[in-house]
């Protein structure tokens, strides 16, 4: 049997105000609809299904876990710690059971751009770690110092239940080990094509937002710290962007090519039309209604807050909530 366990825990300081305490990294929609946690357990396919996947959270996120991700995930809390809340699903997770049982532990703040070749090197690892009964750990090569820096690892259930028992593993530091390194002696599985990112701080954010490609066009982030951000978007003739405002986010856009034509408004009902050429500016500020259509292929420069997620689409052509 294979479970899954994924920590959905942290809480992103080091990316405020991206982040905020109801938003932690794992609930980030990053260059989609779908939040870091979803695409977690989404990646793991049919390899894992999804009554073997465990997910810790804080005790007050249990709700919107529960609301975001597919019926029979179990949600743990976390709030007693990683260390806690592993060793309560290693003791209801098929400790008891006669079958071999082979434990995956994630993070829900790690990304792939490739899932399909994510997949194929889960198996393999799984593999590895059910013939030979020892942990493995899915390592990328460290350019620099040449050595397997781990993004998760794979644990038969009797190892992990042992090493859970030592007195020494009850730190945080034995945790950041679990999920950041090799352990001595470890078998190493390759993460080789997987395009690995560990959201943890503006420059991944920044690399894994580089170009996104969008219903209406792309969209390129070109600068991102805790103070503001920067991008190029590209809209493809006839094509908009959602009716929309944001919460917290202020933004201003420029455009540099094409034409658009530009809805502006405190409320549905009380919109402006406006026809913005290159060279022209607008401003943005919080809770303004507004819609983008490109009358021609229009690129423009976006500078706003750093609230990358902060989007309430009121109405799209494509489907998207």
């Amino acid at each position: 049997m294979r479970l899954a366990v994924i920590d959905a825990s942290a809480q992103g300081y080091n990316l405020r105000p991206l982040t905020h305490d109801e938003m932690p990294t794992a609930f980030l929609a990053l260059g989609e609809s779908r939040t870091l946690l979803q695409r977690a357990v989404d990646r793991l396919g049919d390899v894992i299904p999804s009554e073997n996947i465990w997910v810790l959270v804080e005790h007050r996120l249990r709700a919107k876990a529960r609301t975001d991700l597919k019926p029979g995930i179990h949600i743990i809390d976390s709030d007693g710690g990683f260390f806690t809340a592993l060793s309560q699903v290693v003791s209801n997770s098929g400790a008891q059971k006669n079958e071999a049982t082979t434990i995956l532990i994630e993070s829900a703040t790690h990304m792939v751009k490739n899932d399909r070749r994510f997949r194929q090197c889960l198996i393999a690892g799984f593999e590895k770690a059910e013939l030979t009964g020892q942990a493995v750990a899915f390592a990328t090569e460290y350019e620099k110092l040449g050595l397997p820096i781990a993004g998760f690892q794979c644990w038969p259930l009797d190892q992990l239940s042992a090493r859970l028992k030592s007195s020494d593993l009850r730190s945080m530091n034995w945790v950041s080990h679990l999920l950041a390194s090799t352990e001595d002696k470890m078998q190493v599985a390759s993460l080789a094509d997987v395009g690995w990112v560990t959201v943890d701080d503006w420059e991944s954010v920044k690399h894994l937002l580089d170009y996104v490609e969008k219903p209406w066009g792309h969209e390129r982030l070109w600068a991102l710290n805790r103070n503001y951000a920067g991008k190029i978007l590209f809209i493809k003739a006839g094509e908009s962007l959602s009716l929309q405002y944001h919460e917290v986010k202020d933004e201003t856009i420029r455009i540099v090519s094409g034409r658009m034509r530009f809805l502006v408004g405190p409320s549905i009902d009380r919109l402006e039309a406006h026809i913005l050429e290159p060279g022209m500016s607008y401003e943005i500020s919080p809770r303004v209604i507004h819609q983008m259509e490109a009358l021609e292929d229009c690129t423009f420069i976006e500078v706003s807050t750093p609230h990358l997620t902060d989007v309430i689409r009121l109405e799209d052509r494509y489907g998207r909530t």
